[in-house]
């Protein structure tokens, strides 16, 4: 099969497509034949060895935790997939993702039935970023009906679904993004968008509920007086600082602050398909590359402006 392999860290030109032999097929595994994956910051962070200490040193690799495909096989111990279905999801640990890949091998309780509405390429757009959004919500933020929350990022990979998913749930969504994004902000369901090269919305004391920090720039400390007295703040990044918050934010009553790291579940994929059949969550493909450009889509990735996603489309 082909795959796009690393076998050192580096710029993304150490990304070429090879001739690799096919996984082996574990008891708890599903086999796919990949159709999508996606880009996410992960993947270039591995491949640049910025997080190598996670990674390992270990090679060759073939990065790519998101995939859309069709199962091939099933190992012995998968009992809700079936050969010819149709699925999604994402690797609970993309350093070692495999989704660059004509076949991939992935633990069946990662995965996810792909929304019939939706095309592989769109597919492959949704899981780790989508689920990072999602966990991010409801599982750090709590997120309930009718709180005023703030999405930093909000056109971009994570930001774009957190969005969707406020707005899903009855709340009143304020989007940070530059101003040349505005419009995008406004089709996605922000109430109110607040351009950053504009306005400093750390300025408004005491308004949000609950801020989701998907584009990890900003931090709690700075962002902490524009939270209401019992207002959550979410960071998509681990950072020393927010990870004692993070704990100690168990046991306080006022203003917190935490992170999400997401993890793949089935579960969580069900959730966000029944919000996509519903008509009320929809991946944004701001570009797309065949596996043979997957080092310009890498590049692109770096830059930190892409709205949406990056799709790499592999397979049929």
């Amino acid at each position: 099969m082909k795959a796009a392999v690393i076998r050192k860290y580096g710029k993304p030109d150490v990304l070429q497509v090879e001739e690799v032999q096919e996984p082996v097929l574990g008891s708890r595994d599903v086999k796919i034949a990949v159709s999508a994956s996606s880009v996410n910051p992960v993947d270039f962070k591995t491949r640049s060895g910025k997080i190598f200490f996670i990674s390992g040193l270990r090679f060759p690799k073939i990065l790519g935790g998101d995939v859309a495909g069709r199962v091939l096989a099933c190992g012995d111990a998968v009992q809700h997939l079936s050969p010819g279905d149709e699925v999604y999801g994402f690797s609970s640990a993309p350093t070692r993702g495999g989704a660059y890949a004509e076949v991939m091998c992935c633990k069946a309780d990662r995965l996810a039935h792909k929304p019939v509405e939706l095309s592989m390429s769109e597919a492959a757009a949704i899981p780790l970023a989508g689920s990072t959004a999602y966990q991010a919500l409801y599982k750090q933020g709590e997120l309930q009906p009718g709180m005023r929350v703030l999405i930093t990022g909000a056109t971009g990979g994570v930001g774009h679904f957190a969005v969707q998913l406020a707005r899903a749930a009855d709340c009143q969504v304020t989007g940070v993004c530059h101003s040349r994004n505005r419009s995008l902000a406004e089709e996605l369901g922000c109430d109110e968008v607040i351009a950053y090269d504009e306005e400093d919305f750390r300025k408004r004391h005491g308004t949000y509920d609950l801020i989701l920090d998907a584009a990890a720039k900003f931090g709690y400390g700075s962002c902490r007086p524009a939270l209401t007295e019992k207002g959550i703040y979410v960071s998509t990044i681990p950072a020393p600082g927010i990870m004692l918050r993070h704990l100690w934010s168990r046991y306080a009553s006022g203003r917190r602050g935490r992170f999400v790291s997401a993890h793949a579940n089935t579960a969580d994929l069900e959730r966000m398909s029944r919000l996509v059949e519903t008509g009320q969550l929809r991946p944004h493909i701001e570009h797309r590359f065949p596996l043979t450009g997957i080092a310009d889509a890498h590049r692109l990735s770096e830059t930190e402006r892409v709205r949406g996603k990056i799709v790499i489309e592999i397979g049929e």
